[in-house]
């Protein structure tokens, strides 16, 4: 099994953290589609992989259901060009412009060229 450094088990307590705290602060219901009937996954609106500092910020995760079978979950639709089409898409674009423009432009010209 391999070590977690102690920097990266501090970061893995604050998600925790923050997993918790939305689990009692907001509906469990998926913000993507609005169903409540299936697995939900923690969705970070900006990816933990381009923005670290906000992997626990409460703002920047989501509720997303989860892919089952033949039917493509939400979490798996916002990582994709078809983000356009879930619920939460223009609320998630108005938080990411206001963090980070570039992902923001980034997002929105894939989407366009998508539609092209």
């Amino acid at each position: 099994m391999r070590k977690v450094s102690d920097k990266q088990k501090e970061k893995n307590k604050k998600i925790r953290r923050a997993y918790k705290e939305i689990a009692m602060e907001r509906g469990h219901y998926c913000t993507g589609c609005g169903r409540a009937d299936v697995p939900l996954s923690h969705s970070h609106i900006i990816p933990r992989s381009r923005r670290a500092d906000l992997s626990h910020d409460k703002a920047n995760i989501t509720y997303h259901c989860l892919s089952m079978g033949e039917r493509k979950g939400c979490h798996e639709i916002w990582e994709s060009r078809d983000r356009d089409k879930l619920l939460d898409y223009y609320k998630n674009l108005e938080y990411i412009l206001e963090l980070d423009t570039e992902y923001y432009f980034i997002i929105t010209e894939l989407n366009a060229k998508a539609t092209r």
